[in-house]
């Protein structure tokens, strides 16, 4: 390392030491300086219960008060506290920001105040069995808060100063993308590590943490239990319906799958999200994932597999493919590419693509749609495999076209993500018909390579439907035990407007508390029903290099490759005929994006290729890059928030004192 980059290094260390010590420990100098004087309280004045607290008053203070600290003992979960003050501006309370007693960080006992003159007294609320179980010990004002060192925060702070100025002056950056750049690569799969690392801490975090064994005791839901042990148990058991059938009363309904029916009758008892038809309930999830995670595992070691493992272990691999995808298509359609660009690139792909978002509420929902995207874009890989190599091309086609073919044993819908590679499929037949008298062969295998797997696949799924359902073509969903009547409720084109603003415009939500981003079911006024339930936000506004496919009309008037063309534009509609399709049918939901965010963002991506190629100053490519960056670092944040909110704060709720010890180490100075 040169002298001037060694130097500049320790510098950056020195400020992140700086960061660490000063900044991020601000409060731990709160009453460093001024006339603070300590007061221990251990006697309270009881004042009422109210929702579940009991309020508890320190009279007499009369003085400066600039930290509270709270001590409880015997807490095994964090505990939510709260004061209430008065000082010299009035007389009546007034409320602090309520905080997680935890017993893990010394810190989150404390609050840093900042009162008007002396404060009179203090008001804490507090839970019930807090007071009740004597598990209050005392309040102190005017203790110092203890200086914390976070090395986890140090190293992240540091790594994040350092690579910065790798970033502007490395030579990496500077160069134009080579996949035979053993340091480019080296940077591009250290991108892919972070993304291991923040999705398995999203992932872990929140999960249950239950191990699961081989006893079952039937509690089950789509969380946990539906689909890794009642559907294992069925298929070990030679049944394709759940054992467990649904109360009579569910039978003697006039129409079992009106939602508000069932839930208004007594003794009707049935797993949610199944398909009931002739009296037994289904699972109308795909069955592939059961087949080669759930099944597999349980047959040898006798113990059920947790969803969220076999949803992280496919999110690692599409990282992987989505990496491999990216280069490939940047390195076949545009001759120069600056690495800096790809390295961003790389990022809004995989933050924007949500894949943290599913980790943070790993279901059997979030299973399906996992695993059927890594099928879909594993196909896609072989195809564009397909397309660099002559010799082993069909073989690369029939990996990809049985790769496309099993998605849809996953999800349905996915089956429309083949319209990708059909305008290649149709371009190769072209040629081989023409070339049929000098190349017979080469057809044969062409039909074959892509006839063959969607053959296969198609049969054997057709037969799975039929014996369930008496119909080869229905996967479930019409019998549905769900929010409303799929049975009746059918594909409605007058919901349409509401799938794109739902969808791709609904505006996000961010708050001044952790974790920032907030659920939100807004819609515009619409007089029928339209499901949706804890939208983050729409895709073009969580993923901003999407809002780059409006200028798809300009870059297919600028230029030239016609097979771009076609990509880029199938990418667009192919991404939104799925959108429209499922939203019609299902509604709004955040993971129902997750089939089609990534053929937004790739088209995003390629568009702003295609547009910063066109210009020709450097100062417009300096500028685009800016855009970019701003663009990139958006992304990422939000994908990394939208993962540790997602749909129901499973991290807030499975792992609390994890959440709240993120909180405050982010929330400095709380």
């Amino acid at each position: 390392m040169e002298k001037k980059h060694l130097k500049i290094l320790i510098i950056l260390i020195i400020i992140g030491l700086a960061l660490e010590v000063i900044v991020f420990n601000i409060t731990s100098y709160r009453i460093l300086f001024g006339n603070y004087e300590k007061k221990v309280f251990t006697d309270f004045e009881f004042l009422k219960i109210e929702d579940g607290n009991t309020y508890l008053k320190i009279s007499n203070i009369n003085q400066k008060v600039g930290t509270i600290k709270l001590e409880l003992k015997d807490i095994e979960e964090p505990v939510e506290y709260k004061f209430y003050y008065s000082d010299d501006t009035t007389e009546y309370n007034f409320g602090l920001n309520s905080k997680f007693y935890l017993l893990t960080s010394e810190k989150s006992h404390y609050i840093p105040v900042y009162l008007s003159g002396d404060t009179n007294y203090l008001i804490l609320s507090v839970n019930n069995y807090i007071y009740e179980e004597g598990k209050l010990e005392s309040v102190t004002i005017n203790e110092k808060i203890p200086f914390e060192f976070n090395i986890a925060r140090f190293i992240i702070v540091t790594g994040i100063l350092i690579f910065i100025y790798f970033y502007k002056t490395s030579e990496i950056f500077k160069k134009e993308y080579s996949n035979k750049d053993i340091k480019q690569e080296t940077v591009l799969l250290i991108v892919i590590a972070i993304f291991f690392v923040i999705t398995s801490y999203v992932n872990t975090y929140s999960d249950s943490q239950e191990s699961i064994g081989n006893d079952f005791l039937g509690l089950i839901s789509t969380n946990e239990g539906v689909y890794n042990k009642a559907f294992v148990n069925s298929i070990m058991n030679g049944k394709l319906y759940l054992l467990s059938d649904p109360t009579p009363e569910l039978a003697e309904l006039t129409d079992p799958y009106d939602s508000i029916a069932r839930e208004s009758t007594e003794h009707v008892r049935y797993e949610w999200d199944t398909a009931y038809y002739n009296g037994h309930s289904y699972i109308y999830f795909g069955i592939l994932p059961l087949i080669i995670t759930f099944l597999p595992y349980f047959y040898i070691t006798n113990r059920y597999l947790k969803v969220s493992v076999v949803v992280f272990a496919f999110s690692m691999l599409i990282f992987i493919v989505l990496k491999e995808i990216l280069t490939k298509i940047l390195k076949k359609y545009f001759k120069e590419v600056p690495f800096k660009n790809v390295f961003l690139f790389l990022v809004t792909l995989c933050s924007g693509t949500l894949i943290i978002y599913a980790n943070g509420i790993s279901r059997v929902y979030e299973v399906v749609i996992i695993v059927g995207l890594y099928f879909v874009l594993q196909g896609i890989y072989f195809i564009l495999k397909s397309q660099e190599k002559d010799k082993d091309k069909y073989l690369y086609i029939f990996f990809g076209s049985l790769s496309l073919a099993l998605s849809v044993a996953c999800r349905p819908t996915d089956l429309l993500a083949s319209l990708l590679v059909l305008p290649y499929f149709i371009s190769l037949l072209i040629t081989n018909i023409r070339n049929f008298k000098n190349n017979k062969k080469s057809l044969f295998k062409l039909i074959f390579s892509i006839g063959i797997p969607y053959l296969i696949v198609g049969i054997l799924l057709m037969i799975y439907n039929y014996v369930r359902f008496d119909n080869p073509f229905e996967f479930g969903a019409r019998y549905q035990l769900t929010v409303n009547n799929m049975n009746e409720l059918g594909s409605r084109i007058f919901t349409i407007p509401m799938v794109i603003l739902c969808n791709f415009f609904n505006i996000p939500v961010f708050g001044a508390d952790f974790p920032f981003i907030l659920n939100n079911n807004n819609i515009l006024n619409f007089y029928g029903y339209y499901y949706i339930e804890n939208m983050l936000g729409g895709l073009f506004l969580l993923v901003p290099i999407c809002l780059f496919c409006f200028g798809v009309v300009k870059v297919n008037k600028k230029i030239e490759n016609k097979n771009l063309k076609i990509l880029i534009n199938s990418l667009i509609i192919v991404g939104l005929i799925i959108a429209i399709i499922s939203g019609m049918m299902g509604g709004s939901n955040q993971r129902y994006l997750i089939d089609y965010a990534w053929m937004f963002v790739l088209a995003g991506i390629l568009i702003f290729s295609s547009l910063y190629n066109i210009l020709k100053s450097k100062e417009a490519k300096l500028i685009m890059q800016k855009i970019l960056g701003i663009i990139t670092v958006y992304t990422f944040i939000v994908g990394i928030l939208c993962g540790i909110v997602s749909e129901k704060s499973y991290m807030e709720f499975y792992s609390k004192e994890e959440f709240y010890k993120l909180k405050y180490t982010i929330c400095f100075w709380e």
